[in-house]
């Protein structure tokens, strides 16, 4: 059914998903709110709905400082300093 992602030890649950938000948490805020938006959005749509959903989740970020800032951090190697905008 696909409910599992990632099996861990015993009593390292709290640990392994922390370290997965903190993952999440090191994106870009503005690709992260634009995914959470076109989750809550396309639950439940049909696939011509839930794809409009998406690509307005695109346009939002394609065009934000973020994306620029991401770019710009892997031309250079860096690790981004997200301006959130």
């Amino acid at each position: 059914m696909g409910l599992v992602d990632q099996v861990v030890e015993e009593g390292r649950d709290r640990e392994v998903a922390l370290e997965l938000a903190a993952r999440i948490a090191g994106n870009s805020p503005v690709g992260l709110r634009a995914a959470k938006r076109a989750l809550r959005l396309g639950q439940g749509l049909d696939l011509r709905a839930g794809l409009e959903v998406e690509d307005a989740a695109w346009r939002a970020v394609a065009f934000s400082g973020d994306r620029a800032e991401g770019v710009a951090a892997f031309n250079e190697k860096r690790k981004p300093e997200w301006p959130g905008e």
